[in-house]
């Protein structure tokens, strides 16, 4: 098959997957031109649309919803840069008629009179992160009453450091605990404070020898409203039993200050002025760490609004903590309005009755009515409308309705405001046409708000609940955000005269060519975008020119490689150059000396340059914060490109962390094994430094694997094009089944099951913990293998063979047949090149098994610079060296006969699955959650509603591990049918395929798991 005819099928292929939905005359959800191309390329393309009701039109009743909009559905222009914010309210789904009066009319009242300070404490879980809902009710309260500065109340250490009012960086010493913590017994003490957390930069009961430092730094987020970015006062809630800390507060605006934190075993507020500031670092240092319960960026009079997110939190939290610790923090903070916002966790946990939650809920609202001073009132804030997708349908969860009943009871036995912000929504089914708005106001899990969501929701309450004349949400913001992130298209718009109207008459070509030179982080450019397979269309085109004449041959591939990467990682593109010539001259060097020292002098720079590289990038900030943790020093992290980026270039980015370029770990690896087996005398070097770069940056396989030796592939680069008609339509198979097993099973069993348990497993049964983590062991495999079927696919059409990475993993009898099978370049390039390095298995068995413990160290620190993939590896590590015990006492397992070998099988997938647990979760503490859940706390309360709410993914995760386990000659027999049958049989297939695709994908690219890595 000729690159042209491949260019040519490709090409035929996109026009019928864009054009079903102008050919075919049902309304059903397929995709269009639009869909495809670029939103900035296809606007200068004349496409006509299709017009007409949407199939299946979402009513608010309705049971069984389609989930995606029918493309040729008459949207109104939403777009962020074209919609005037008075316009907005119109648009927007209107709330339900508002009470008359206000329920909290009279507050408001009271607030407009107010001479003093006003203090709302909003509290909630997942759904307030961010500072969303609040910065909306902050910005507009204080126009409507007499005004106020800050952002309120924060910790050093955030669930989001990243708000709509302030950023927050903080050293890497802070730690932050929560009641949980005292259950781990981490702290000895429930003393949480407002937060029900506090955070310290040394444990509990600990004095350094030397002054240990500690900083954060906290400035005004371009999406803060004028009000937030004014710092008026810096108000710090405390108890210090140890020894005096030192204080220094930095701004933008005053002179350094100094103050002490003062020894007290009460909780004590410190304070200063601040002039308005809008930049903040505040310092501190001393022996000993003091518990910071809160830091309030405030000021003396008006409107302050806190925002208290409590990730995973049901809301009843407050009876387990000091009631005097609260006491006194609310003394201080003397709160006029405290409002709660829950029930998104409860919602997971479906039961019969919801009793207890209405009981726990009043038990609450009745401690904080005592421990708050006198004339606080309370707001409790009913669930939102939520959904769960099942299969092509999204359903709304059965229990919403009675946990409202639960908390309007609660709010009736505790006489607090309850607010229905269900039917302020639209009731039953709502959050579908909040996601499907344009832009969307809910996110894909129909469970959470986008920005502009909360503020419709926050816009909703104050008309609703304080006043009837509220502004309606103001998307300046947004449209200052989305110029932030698309800085090369504005420079494009801004040039010139006329630029409202040149944009506008921009020629189709100069606009092809700002995407095309744009690197939009944003937008990953991956195997499953639209925008790739349009990019590889061309790169087939140019291929067809030139793919007889190997120099320009190689010469294209590399220059397309290297455009492959700047968009997939930026420019970061100048490390892989700066490697590639790196070892392309060491290869020279090594092969061209005489004396075997210059040799190794060649080869260890080589290692040096690349594990320097990977070491700089990857393991900086790790290693800083361990030396930190350990001998109690204040080092920090510094991004060096970044800093001389900004001296040279004049540019902002912040240099506290250093970010990882992707693929960094694959293609320094590839590229060291080919200086060292030059070394080894193995091959000979790579006399044209393009033939060497197309080698070390082939795009199929750069960002992500298989880890390809130049050994095998050099050659090829020498070979003329070759590609015959079964190898093409292997090619072919290879692309679906790996873009099936990334989109319609790893993308939707993480969206929809697992991602939701790993981030809050406390949340979920032991039994449902144990399910997400079998669904991880599939989401994984599929991710990552699916990754390879598409990089092999995609190159075989090009003519070169990459290997095979992945051999059913699962089916192992033990863990070293496992890393015969899983990642198998990664497992013989750690074999190769460190494990034989250290001695192999040639200095006695003590010594063996010390290098495998040492590779699968190194191996799990491969993955990530965290204490997590070290854990992974070393259970991994300790695996093979019982497997290697077991063969030198019993000559292994014999599995000859099948229930020895279904049992060894069995075995070695329950190790594998346990050991993703540590791979896989956020942190060590999560991980311990999910391990005490599945102990402890195993059956859930109704299997029939979990089966029910979750049986797409479980039957997706059933599908998934039943074709894994398949005979591989039944898999085989189904690829050789597919290879056989005419090739327009092929074509329709993969059709049939890509609509299936589209129909399952998520409304955000999910980036394969390993380009982490």
């Amino acid at each position: 098959m000729r690159p042209f005819r491949s260019f040519l099928l490709l090409l035929v292929f996109l026009i019928c997957f864009a054009g079903l939905s102008y050919i075919l005359p049902w309304k059903l959800n397929l995709p269009g031109i639009e869909d495809i191309i670029p939103k900035e390329i296809s606007g200068k393309l004349p496409l006509r649309h299709k017009t007409g009701p949407k199939a299946g039109a979402v009513t608010p009743d309705s049971l069984n919803i389609t989930r995606k909009v029918s493309r040729g559905k008459q949207a109104p222009d939403l777009s962020l840069s074209s919609v005037p914010a008075d316009s907005l309210k119109s648009r927007y789904p209107e709330p339900s008629e508002p009470a008359s009066p206000p329920p909290l009319g009279s507050f408001l009242d009271s607030l407009r009179d107010s001479k003093g300070q006003v203090r709302i404490m909003y509290y909630g879980d997942s759904q307030i992160e961010g500072d969303r809902i609040t910065s909306y009710l902050r910005d507009n309260l204080r126009k409507n009453g007499p005004g106020g500065t800050g952002p309120g109340l924060f910790l050093p250490v955030m669930p989001v450091t990243y708000t709509r009012s302030v950023y927050i960086r903080a050293s890497s010493n802070w730690q932050r605990y929560n009641y949980l913590s005292f259950r781990n017994r981490e702290i000895t003490h429930r003393r949480l404070g407002p937060f029900m957390a506090f955070c310290r930069y040394l444990p509990e009961g600990s004095n350094s020898t030397a002054v240990t430092k500690a900083w954060i730094k906290v400035v005004p987020s371009v999406l803060a409203d004028s009000s937030s970015m004014e710092y008026d006062v810096l108000r710090i809630f405390y108890t210090n039993r140890k020894e005096p800390v030192d204080l220094v507060v930095r701004s933008d605006k005053l002179p350094e200050l100094n103050g002490t934190l003062e020894v007290t075993d009460q909780l004590k507020e410190f304070r200063c002025p601040l002039g308005k500031a809008g930049n903040l670092l505040i310092e501190f240092s001393g022996v000993g760490s003091p518990d910071i319960y809160g830091i309030s960026i405030e000021s003396d009079k008006g409107v302050i609004i806190d925002n208290i997110p409590q990730r995973g939190s049901a809301g009843l939290e407050f009876t387990m903590v000091d009631s005097l610790n609260l006491r006194q923090a609310f003394g201080l903070l003397k709160p006029d309005l405290i409002i709660l916002h829950f029930g998104l966790n409860i919602v997971k946990n479906l039961s019969g009755s919801y009793t207890y939650y209405e009981k726990g809920l009043s038990r609450q609202i009745a401690l904080l009515n005592r421990l708050c001073p006198p004339g606080t009132r309370f707001l409790l804030v009913g669930l939102t409308d939520m959904a769960y997708a099942e299969g092509d349908e999204i359903k709304p969860f059965p229990n919403l309705q009675m946990i409202m009943d639960a908390q309007k009871k609660a709010a009736g036995a505790t006489n607090s405001v309850f607010w229905d912000a269900f039917g302020a929504m639209g009731g039953k089914s709502s959050i579908i046409k909040w996601f499907e708005m344009d832009p969307p106001l809910a996110k894909k899990d129909y469970i959470h708000f986008t920005d502009q969501g909360a503020d419709t929701l926050a816009h909703a309450m104050m008309t609703q609940l304080f006043t009837a004349s509220v502004p309606p949400p103001d998307t300046a913001h947004l449209v200052a955000a989305v110029n932030v992130v698309d800085t090369v298209s504005k420079v494009m718009a801004d040039s010139g005269p006329g630029q409202a109207g040149q944009q506008g008459n921009e020629s189709f070509f100069r606009t092809l060519a700002a995407w095309a030179l744009r690197y939009d982080q944003t937008n990953p450019f991956i195997f499953t975008s639209p925008a790739f397979w349009i990019f590889f269309l061309f790169v087939l085109l140019g291929y067809s020119l030139i793919y007889k004449r190997l120099i320009l041959r190689n010469l294209y591939l590399f220059l397309v490689s290297l455009f492959f990467y700047y968009k997939t990682g930026g420019f970061f593109l100048f490390i892989l150059i700066f490697v590639t010539v790196i070892d392309y001259a060491c290869g020279l060097l090594i092969y061209n000396a005489r004396r075997k020292t210059a040799r190794k002098i060649f080869v260890l720079a080589s290692i040096i340059s690349n594990l320097g590289l990977l070491g700089y990038f990857k393991y900086t900030g790790f290693i800083v914060s361990t030396v930190n943790s350990l001998f109690h020093t204040n080092f920090k992290v510094v991004d060096l490109l970044s800093s001389f980026s900004n001296s040279v270039l004049g540019t902002t980015f912040d240099i506290s962390y250093i970010i990882l370029p992707v693929g960094i770990s694959f293609f320094t690896f590839q590229s060291l094994s080919y200086t060292i087996d030059v070394y080894r005398r193995k091959m000979e070097p790579v006399r044209n430094i393009v033939d060497f770069g197309f080698y070390v940056s082939f795009f199929p396989h750069l960002v992500a694997g298989p880890i390809v030796r130049a050994s095998v592939f050099i050659p090829q680069i020498y070979q003329d094009f070759k590609i015959t008609p079964r190898e093409f339509s292997h090619a072919l198979y290879m692309i679906s089944k790996g873009l099936i097993k990334k989109v319609i099973i790893s993308n939707f069993i993480a969206v929809n099951f697992i991602d939701r348990v790993f981030d809050m497993p406390s949340v979920y049964s032991g039994f449902e913990n144990l399910l997400a983590i079998y669904g991880y062991g599939l989401q994984i495999y599929c991710d990552f293998s699916g990754y390879t079927d598409i990089a092999i696919g995609v190159a075989l059409i090009l003519g070169f063979r990459l290997p095979v990475n992945f051999n059913s993993p699962y089916k192992a009898s033990n863990i070293s047949d496992f890393w015969k099978r899983w990642h198998i370049s990664l497992s013989q390039w750690l074999r190769d090149y460190l494990y034989i390095s250290l001695g192999g298995n040639r200095n006695g068995k003590v010594r063996t098994c010390i290098n495998l413990m040492i590779t699968m160290l190194l191996g799990g620190l491969w993955h990530g610079a965290n204490i997590r993939f070290i854990i992974w590896g070393g259970l991994h590590g300790i695996g093979l060296v019982i497997n290697k015990i077991w063969e030198w006492l019993f000559g292994g397992v014999k599995t000859g006969r099948t229930i020895v070998k279904v049992i060894s099988v069995f075995l070695t997938f329950q190790f594998v699955s346990f050991c993703w647990i540590f791979f896989r979760a956020p942190d060590l503490q999560s991980a311990g959650l999910m391990l005490h859940q599945i102990v402890r706390s195993f059956l859930p309360s109704s299997f029939s509603d979990l089966f029910r709410v979750y049986s797409s993914v479980f039957s997706l995760i059933a599908a998934g591990y039943l074709i894994h386990f398949l005979p591989e000659k039944f898999k085989e027999s189904y690829r050789g049918i597919f290879i056989r049958i005419p090739l327009a049989a092929q074509v329709f297939i993969v059709l049939i395929v890509a609509v299936m695709l589209f129909q399952m994908r998520t409304n955000e690219i999910l980036p394969f798991i390993y380009f982490r890595f």
